[in-house]
């Protein structure tokens, strides 16, 4: 047997795409034999996304082409086929929602059961054309409201849990979903894309003690707040890079080609005195339809940038603040993203939200092509994080001997000694 065949059929092998409005990538993984915390990358495509509009399906065939053509490159790389995917979900402005379910504790203290139980009431509210993708526990509660992590043993007489749900649409989960069908994959999960972003570029003190992730995608700029080492809250605007884009081709009168290049090379959000003196060369469309270069100062390219990023961090800020009234959630922002990738982007949004700002990178992956260590890839790289965390969580094995296992040996003490 070869080592490709060997690691192909190991269960910890893991295959991640992310379907964008302007590319769709895919990561092969599998967990570090020495350390089940890591994972190493084996395998790596992308393909330029077509058939998709704010994270719409818009043509089945172009857009299952350009998911085929980018799981095809990621198995060549590692060097064998895969069958089952995780996926990223952006469109149909996806719901996260805080539920409380509370259960009565029969004998006064907290056992192994009755956490089982109360992890099987399922109240979380039906949204209408929505479907639940995942719920997490953020913490369990006491009858004083005292906050635990692990109630196991613990005296009460009603034990509260805090959960976080999110929410997709059922249509857009069902087309995208059938594309990736045509494919000969099937999907074993959806999670939402700055859930995934997150996981991908905060550090634990961040997720824990609060931080929210802004991923400035290419028709959606989406946004989560992570408490707990939770996403609490999340939502999207349909306005990303693509519109900065067409506002270029507005201003300047060039091709949509010419105008990402621009905005790539000369993008920024914030002039600086000398720009007005500072020209570039380039292409216009002419009156009579003819291509020539033209030099422009780089100030004007920003004048047209900067109110776009404006407008997209005022809604953000807007929807945020949805969130409980002086809450301090949002004391550092993590920029994700293609759009992370304009300059003197962090600059401006300090200005906006008040709030520390930084540019968020993968972080904590082996063997990650360098194209793949920016901003623009947070997601991609978090599916693949979420994919080892949810292999973690539901395998038999690891309940039977990690955390039920340990706390019934705490509890079978509690009986002998109490």
């Amino acid at each position: 047997m070869t080592v490709m065949t060997s690691i192909s059929k190991s269960k910890n092998i893991f295959t991640v795409i992310d379907v964008g409005n302007s590319k769709v990538s895919c990561l092969i993984g599998t967990s570090v034999k020495t350390n089940d915390v890591q994972i190493k990358i084996i395998g790596f495509g992308q393909h330029a996304s077509l058939g998709m509009i704010n994270g719409h399906v818009t043509d089945m065939k172009e857009i299952a082409n350009s998911i085929a053509r980018a799981v095809e490159g990621a198995e060549i790389m590692a060097g064998f086929p895969i069958n089952n995917v995780i996926c990223s979900l952006s469109g149909g402005r996806p719901i996260t929602k805080i539920i409380r379910n509370k259960l009565k504790i029969e004998n006064g203290r907290v056992e192994k059961r009755d956490i089982l139980k109360i992890s099987k009431i399922n109240k979380a509210p039906a949204i209408n054309n929505y479907e639940i993708l995942s719920s997490e526990v953020i913490k369990y509660y006491l009858d004083n409201n005292t906050s635990v992590d692990n109630p196991i043993g613990i005296f009460t007489n009603t034990l509260t849990v805090e959960n976080s749900y999110t929410y997709g649409q059922k249509s857009i989960i069902k087309n995208i979903s059938s594309a990736i069908n045509l494919c000969h994959l099937s999907v074993d999960k959806f999670f939402i894309s700055p859930e995934a972003s997150g996981i991908s570029t905060m550090v634990q003190d961040e997720r824990k003690n609060g931080a929210v992730v802004i991923d400035l995608g290419a028709n959606i700029t989406s946004f989560g707040v992570f408490l707990n080492n939770k996403i609490v809250f999340s939502d999207s605007i349909p306005i990303g890079g693509l519109h900065i884009t067409s506002d270029l081709v507005r201003g300047l009168g060039t091709k949509s080609e010419d105008a990402e290049k621009i905005k790539i090379l000369h993008g920024s959000t914030l002039s600086h005195e000398t720009d007005e003196f500072i020209n570039i060369e380039i292409p216009i469309i002419s009156d009579n339809g003819e291509i020539i270069n033209q030099k422009i100062p780089k100030a004007m390219v920003t004048a047209i940038i900067k109110p776009r990023v404006d407008e997209i961090f005022e809604l953000v800020k807007n929807r945020l603040s949805q969130l409980t009234p002086n809450s301090n959630f949002v004391n550092r922002i993590i920029l994700c993203g293609g759009g992370a990738n304009l300059n003197n982007i962090r600059e401006l949004a300090s200005r906006h939200f008040k709030s520390n700002v930084r540019i968020g990178r993968p972080i904590g992956l082996i063997d990650l092509p360098e194209i793949a260590q920016t901003p623009t890839f947070a997601c991609l790289t978090g599916l693949l994080i979420k994919s080892l965390e949810k292999e973690k969580t539901l395998s038999p094995k690891r309940l039977d001997m990690g955390l039920f296992s340990y706390f019934g040996k705490v509890g079978n003490w509690f009986d002998k000694n109490l």
